[in-house]
């Protein structure tokens, strides 16, 4: 049982580290990376869509869909963030916020804000 939580534990500050490395090694490409609330997803299809459409903007080279946690393992969807990392010089955030309210539907519309940069 121990060896287990050893193991969680190990694995837990590995990820830290290589999310900490991924930050400095964008801030030295002359990236930048942006947290973005979205109000209205519903599912894990809304996550799918809002990737593949920052994905597909010039100059995003990373996005993260991050989401909130109901109980124990329930997703929260009114919780969810983005965090993009692109190119200042090729993509402005109006074209990022644009993309990802364009993936939204007319029964599902998404709203984007920024919440850090």
């Amino acid at each position: 049982m121990w060896q287990v939580i050893r193991i969680g534990l190990l694995v837990g500050v590995m990820m830290l580290a290589l999310t900490e490395f991924h930050s400095l090694s964008a801030e030295n490409q002359g990236v930048q990376t942006v947290t973005m609330q979205i109000d209205g997803m519903t599912c894990g299809a809304c996550v799918k869509d809002v990737k593949a459409a920052l994905a597909k903007v010039p100059g995003v080279s990373a996005v993260e869909v991050r989401l909130g946690k109901k109980w124990i393992f329930f997703s929260d969807y009114s919780d969810a963030r983005a965090s993009v990392t692109f190119d200042p010089e090729k993509v402005g955030m109006e074209a990022l916020i644009k993309a990802i309210e364009g993936a939204g539907s007319p029964l599902s519309p998404y709203k984007a804000r920024l919440l850090q940069k």
